[in-house]
């Protein structure tokens, strides 16, 4: 079948050019693709002969030679490139990361693991190791520093809190009744003794064996070695109440005197000799008095013992009047008498037995002071 000759492409210049690059081109590729396979398997072929060498010799040395510079140089430059960041940047957002869970699930772990060794080793260990360090130095640093403040803050608070608090002043009433009593039984004891004392000299003077007790052994107060109270005892009741009255009678009376002399100058000697006898007949009154109401004088109740009468009442108001005016006007002749204490049973001298009275040891018991029943009489 014949051609048409339309349908035939004339062939130019460039299109000859162009198929000339692409045939170079093929060829081109077809060379690089060849050369490529022989390098590389050539140069795996040279890095697998080459591989053991490298491993053994070069590189160690290749090592040793860098290493040098690699820790004076190269590794101080990063160090102080990456301090900066991770101080700054990375530290702060990893710590606040880990926080939560360090917080929540490992620091109580470690806690609770640990604990053993802290309260068995560490603990003990610190406080020895600490120990003579706090006495020697930081005790008595703290205790310096902090001396003035509570001095001047904490004690003044501490004493208002105490002072204000009922219950410490009941406790301190008590205390100071406690120290009180105390201090008067023992005197009230050592009076006793030289009661016994005195009377075993004066007994061995006249030549007299000891007289039993008036009383019962087992009705004899406490620390008492009789029921009644001798010659000391009653002595020293009498010198306090003397000492006493003629304090309130010497100034009663030098008031009373100046007074009437604002008025009266001079003052008449008849009105002092007066004066005098009233304020002198306030002695015999106080006992009088105080025996009838409450069976002691103030010089009775500190020596430890009491007036009464033989059945244990309180003496009535004329034998209390003439046993205060005897032994009160007629004290030598009443210190007489009190010899008669040694050779009585119950130690009444001669002025107690014509008037009937006694003087039994006062007894202290739970803050009161009482004296001996009246059937141990």
């Amino acid at each position: 079948m014949p051609k048409r000759a339309d349908s035939l492409i004339p062939v130019t210049e460039e299109t000859q050019a162009s198929f000339l690059q692409r045939a170079v081109s093929g060829a081109v590729d077809a060379t690089v693709g060849r050369v490529e396979d022989r390098v590389v398997s050539s140069t795996k072929g040279v890095i697998d002969d080459l591989e053991p060498y490298l491993a053994e010799e070069t590189v160690p040395r290749i090592v040793d030679a860098l290493m040098p510079y690699l820790i004076e140089r190269v590794v101080p430059e990063v160090i102080a490139g990456l301090t900066e960041r991770l101080a700054t940047e990375t530290g702060p957002e990893i710590v606040e990361g880990m926080t939560p869970q360090l917080a929540d699930e490992l620091v109580p772990v470690l806690l609770e693991r640990m604990r053993p060794y802290l309260e068995t080793e560490l603990v003990p260990a610190v406080v020895d190791g600490l120990t003579p360090y706090i006495i020697d130095k930081a005790g008595p640093q703290i205790v310096a520093g902090l001396l003035p403040y509570i001095q001047a803050e904490v004690v003044p608070e501490i004493l208002d809190e105490f002072v204000d608090d009922p219950r410490v002043r009941d406790l301190i009433r008590e205390q100071s009744l406690g120290l009180l009593w105390d201090a008067v039984e023992a005197l009230r004891s050592g009076l006793a003794r030289a009661d016994d004392l005195v009377e075993r000299v004066v007994r061995r003077l006249f030549f007299r064996s000891p007289v039993p007790d008036g009383v019962p052994s087992d009705n004899i107060p406490p620390k008492r070695h009789r029921s009644h109270a001798g010659i000391i005892s009653r002595s020293a009741g009498a010198g306090l109440d003397l000492l006493i009255i003629s304090l309130v009678a010497a100034q009663g009376l030098a008031t009373a005197l100046s007074l009437i002399g604002s008025v009266v100058d001079p003052i008449p000697k008849w009105l002092i000799a007066i004066l005098s006898f009233l304020f002198a007949c306030l002695g015999p009154l106080y006992l009088v008095v105080a025996w009838r109401a409450i069976g002691r004088t103030i010089g009775g109740a500190v020596a430890g013992y009491a007036v009464i009468a033989p059945d244990g009442e309180q003496l009535g108001v004329f034998r209390a009047l003439v046993r205060a005016c005897l032994s009160f006007f007629l004290m030598p002749v009443w210190a007489f008498g009190m010899l008669g204490t040694v050779f009585n049973p119950l130690r009444r001298s001669w002025g107690d037995q014509l008037l009937g009275s006694q003087t039994p040891y006062l007894v202290h018991t739970e803050n009161r002071t009482s004296r001996m029943p009246s059937q141990w009489v």
